[in-house]
């Protein structure tokens, strides 16, 4: 159970004159992001299969039934037409979406349906559209062990006993970690404390035992996998809490280092230059100060996602939350790489889908960065890790749905 601490007013500041300063990230000017309508020209095209869509669209639906039947259904300012974008209209939205989509198995039928239905709203900061950057993530299969020895060196951990969770509370927006140290709140150990000092060994939170440290920081930054154990069973881990630490780009600091131009950044790129220098794996893993503890997550189906239900390959997406509606639909248009039938890349292919916004990330801030799910294993890992794509993205709305 995760353990949100809030602390009254007095109070509070008087503890925050006993904490260290938490990391943070330059402060930059951040201009109002609204929503705008947008007039779509072309045929509503979808490359991705018509079952993993209707698959996508349940999920969201039962998540967003599951916030209205529990009344939680706060209103939620997303700047659609400076009305309010509360799951009720995104559950009447993506009803719609669903009864025309079984409807309507031909594609321009239902290119011509969603259009005379919906409306398409794209996200604008400082009175513009920018594109935005699309990237991919997916769940890794790794080897690994209950019991460390061997090959089986490098843990991952459970959410720390000590890990406290502040919730933001006047001019902080974001949750602090901290722990007690003294009497004191300081924050929670960095990557460096925990990976290399090894300051929760033995203390019992480690889950399970893996044979590669870069595998064990894929993990981190895929924020769930599966992993396989000796005897063939398979665990899945899924994200439990994070060190509060201020997430960075290894991938983007090694370009800013000069090891690799821009054009080449890819997570099969940083992997080539960990696996070449490995004397550099353990400053470079570092940079990320930021650091995942995971749980085990019960049933065949997963990765879990933001809503607290299954990811659907090629159709999940993770944005920043604070901005776009939770399960709601949208459309994206972008490019992807295209691979000839031995694996090698031979150019680029449009991609332009339906997708549900059912999950969010440290990366994913403001609305120019999308992450979309490409599903397990090695070969939607290299999907993923080849994904770095500008694009646009716009949410639908039903243009039935009252505006009340």
């Amino acid at each position: 159970m995760r353990r949100i601490v809030f602390i009254g007013g007095a109070f509070f500041l008087t503890l925050l004159g006993c904490v260290a300063p938490l990391p943070k990230e330059p402060v930059r000017p951040v201009e109002p992001v609204v929503f705008q309508e947008r007039k779509i020209v072309p045929l509503l095209t979808d490359d991705a299969d018509r079952n993993s869509l209707q698959t996508a669209v349940d999920r969201s639906l039962t998540y967003l039934s599951q916030k209205i039947s529990a009344k939680s259904a706060e209103r939620i300012r997303y700047g659609f037409s400076e009305n309010m974008y509360a799951p009720e209209m995104a559950y009447r939205s993506l009803a719609l979406f669903r009864e025309i989509l079984l409807n309507n198995p031909d594609e321009k039928e239902l290119s011509k349906k969603v259009r005379q239905n919906f409306s398409f709203w794209e996200a604008k900061r400082g009175g513009r559209a920018n594109p935005v950057l699309l990237t991919g993530y997916y769940e890794p299969i790794l080897e690994g062990s209950l019991t460390p020895g061997g090959e089986y060196l490098f843990p991952i951990y459970r959410r720390p006993d000590d890990l406290v969770e502040l919730a933001p509370w006047g001019e902080v927006r974001e949750k602090q970690v901290v722990r007690f140290e003294k009497g004191r709140m300081v924050p929670y150990y960095s990557r460096q404390e925990i990976d290399n000092q090894g300051v929760l060994l033995k203390k019992g939170y480690e889950l399970a035992w893996l044979k590669d440290p870069w595998e064990r920081f894929v993990l981190h930054v895929q924020g769930s996998g599966q992993i396989r154990l000796p005897d063939g069973r398979i665990l899945r881990v899924g994200f439990a809490a994070s060190n509060g630490r201020p997430y960075r780009s290894i991938g983007r600091h090694l370009m800013e280092k000069g090891f690799f131009p821009e054009k080449d950044l890819s997570l099969g790129r940083v992997m080539e230059f960990i696996r070449q220098n490995p004397e550099k794996a353990e400053e470079t893993f570092n940079v990320n100060e930021r650091y995942i503890f995971f749980r085990l997550i019960p049933g065949p189906e997963g990765p879990i996602g933001a809503l607290g239900l299954p990811l659907t390959a090629g159709r999940s997406i993770a944005t920043d939350q604070a901005i776009f509606p939770r399960g709601a639909l949208a459309y994206l248009v972008s490019q992807q790489t295209l691979y000839d039938q031995a694996g090698r890349r031979k150019g680029k292919k449009p991609l332009q889908r339906f997708v549900l916004n059912q999950d969010t990330g440290a990366a994913m801030k403001g609305p120019e960065r999308v992450d979309l799910f490409f599903g397990s294993g090695d070969n939607a890992g290299r999907f993923a890790g080849d994904m770095r794509e500008d694009g646009e993205i716009f949410f639908l709305q039903a243009s039935v749905v009252s505006q009340k």
